[in-house]
């Protein structure tokens, strides 16, 4: 009889214990703001990430894992809410990645993505968390015959943009801040940034309209590239890289903003910009 009682108040007990952690998530999360209860309830953080690689920002290793800036912020951004992370990947242009963060697909799109003007008249962008030049790749011979005032062929004097990135309206603003020989260039819209960058280091066209970073980048690690092509950032221009976040998660904003200067103060930038941008300069 006594062990019977003894069971059953070890049974009460369990069950008493076991409602009591499965509620735990409501009573930790009652007093947070409802866009950011909603992910820690999830027990995860949903960020779009456009497909492909785009290094040294996100790019996948030998072993297919998924590595860069962004990669490592965001799982520290996760970490930092107490969740798990999961990439949206349907995105096959940076425009694509913005609309699935304005369409409620993703919570942030994180993905070196340009904070434009146009573009936040439909999401919230936070504060930049880079800030890198605007740049041209530029053919070399092509650069040394217009100084040298040769002939070119017309169909060469091209500067190609990726379609559907910022770059589209950068060029339309900036084109006044290029130097004399580039204002009169034709900009030309590329699906594939490689394809683009061939281009130029072949001499089918002129240049390539991207960040610094990026242009570093491809500079130091596409064989012979700094053979037949330079950059050249555009005078104060800036490309500045931000979060996105829904314009109706005011408070999840606020939140990244707090995490942007935090990684400031706390030296998190200086520590992932010397792992990945440190030998880019």
């Amino acid at each position: 009889m006594i062990n019977s009682k003894f069971n059953f108040l070890k049974k009460l007990l369990f069950f008493i214990l076991l409602i009591f952690f499965l509620q735990l998530p409501l009573y930790a999360t009652k007093d947070i703001p409802p866009d950011i209860k909603k992910i820690i309830t999830r027990g995860k953080l949903i960020v779009a990430l456009k497909n492909g690689n785009y290094p040294p920002f996100f790019y996948e290793d030998d072993k297919k894992a998924l590595i860069g800036y962004d990669i490592e912020m965001a799982q520290d951004i996760a970490k930092n809410l107490g969740v798990g992370i999961e990439y949206n990947r349907n995105a096959q242009s940076f425009a694509d990645v913005i609309k699935l963060v304005e369409n409620d697909s993703a919570d942030l799109g994180i993905s070196a993505l340009s904070s434009t003007l146009s573009r936040g008249l439909s999401v919230n962008f936070s504060d930049p968390y880079l800030s890198p030049n605007q740049s041209l790749i530029l053919n070399r011979i092509l650069e040394i015959k217009l100084k040298n005032n040769n002939d070119i062929d017309k169909s060469a004097l091209k500067i190609a943009v990726l379609k559907n990135s910022a770059y589209e309206d950068y060029i339309k603003q900036n084109i006044t801040s290029f130097d004399e020989l580039l204002k009169n260039t034709e900009t030309i819209q590329y699906d594939d940034l490689e394809k683009a960058l061939t281009d130029v280091m072949n001499g089918k066209i002129l240049a390539l309209y991207v960040d610094q970073i990026y242009a570093n980048y491809i500079i130091k690690n596409r064989k012979l590239a700094n053979i037949y092509v330079r950059r050249k950032d555009i005078d104060g221009e800036i490309d500045p890289i931000s979060i996105v976040v829904n314009w109706r998660n005011q408070n999840l904003l606020n939140w990244i903003n707090l995490y942007v200067k935090r990684m400031k103060y706390e030296g998190r930038n200086k520590y992932l910009s010397q792992k990945y941008l440190k030998d880019l300069k």
